[in-house]
């Protein structure tokens, strides 16, 4: 049985000067954690969540990634990722950085609790649902507007919802919510969907999934029973209402690079990154969906960690640094 408790940290130590400090714990900065710290890099893990593992830990179910012929939970996949990690080495404290100085060549991250030290820095920060920005959606967020199925897809046994989106994760989320709810409407903007064509496929076979093209949500309309999503038609103009018992929003993500603004160079939020993921900044590395890049899957952001591991090794081997 996987153990969901809180964790209260390693026994870092802030006085030192680490030879890699990752700030983010998802599979990207996991990945990198156990390879550096295989290469008996000094590293430490600085993750916000009170647990790691990132979008893994809101997806239920993970049924494409390599060496898993049967679907493996998210939770756990991220789990046994934080174990390995740590196995060899690789410390982990949850703090929130709330201030970086990455120009320097020992780096600085402030904490509320703690200042850390690092010669190289792997930002591995993820991202954050994105928003409608509707009337009534951050009113009734975590009260009938959701952002997540597996959090909260069963709280709508035999229920009636709206998932809002066209791409992978809202035909992926609605096929979960299905085996909850009664009736499930997707709400798109276009006359077509990004989703790949076996989600499609399977959304379209599902009876309870009906298909809402070219519309948009105006409002949530949750103030009293029954709860409404407003819509209008993108064609036609004309207005309707959708009684509905939630909803859920699943039109992409926002990189978490706020923090890095000024320091680093940024493509639309994303940190911009050669083949080696190093930054525009001397020592400063980033990995998995924070990258500006084409796909983000678990399988990619493994991959980018562990690449990244290697460049961040092989940065630090070099005499002139010394």
């Amino acid at each position: 049985m996987l153990n969901f408790s809180v964790n209260l940290g390693s026994d870092a130590d802030s006085s030192i000067v680490y030879d890699l400090i990752i700030i983010g714990g998802g599979p990207a900065g996991l990945t990198c954690g156990l390879y550096a710290a295989r290469y008996k890099l000094r590293t430490l893990m600085i993750e916000k969540a009170p647990m790691t593992g990132g979008q893994l830990t809101t997806t239920e179910w993970v049924e494409n990634y390599p060496g898993f012929p049967e679907p493996v939970l998210g939770a756990k996949l991220a789990k046994d990722m934080e174990n390995q990690a740590k196995l060899f080495g690789l410390e982990i404290e949850y703090e929130d950085v709330l201030k970086v100085d990455l120009a320097p060549k020992i780096k600085e991250l402030v904490t509320a609790e703690n200042t850390w030290k690092a010669r190289t820095i792997l930002i591995a920060t993820g991202s954050s649902p994105r928003r409608l920005g509707v009337p009534g959606e951050q009113e009734y967020s975590g009260k009938g507007v959701s952002y997540c199925a597996t959090c909260d897809g069963p709280f709508y046994p035999d229920k009636t919802v709206a998932v809002i989106g066209g791409g992978n994760s809202a035909f992926e989320e609605s096929l979960f919510i299905a085996k909850y709810a009664a009736k499930i409407h997707i709400i798109h903007m276009l006359d077509k969907f990004q989703a790949d064509q076996i989600l499609i496929d399977k959304v379209k076979a599902n009876p309870k999934i009906e298909l809402i093209t070219n519309t948009v949500v105006t409002e949530f309309d949750f103030e009293k029973e029954p709860r409404k999503v407003l819509l209008k038609n993108n064609k036609t103009g004309e207005s309707s209402e959708l009684v509905v018992d939630g909803a859920f929003v699943f039109i992409g993500a926002i990189p978490n690079t706020k923090l890095f603004e000024g320091q680093l160079d940024l493509d639309d939020g994303y940190i911009v990154t050669d083949r080696d993921h190093s930054t525009s900044q001397d020592g400063v590395f980033a990995a998995g969906d924070v990258e500006a890049k084409v796909l983000r899957q678990v399988a990619t952001a493994v991959g980018d960690g562990a690449l990244a591991a290697y460049k961040i090794h092989k940065y630090l081997d070099n005499p002139e640094l010394s």
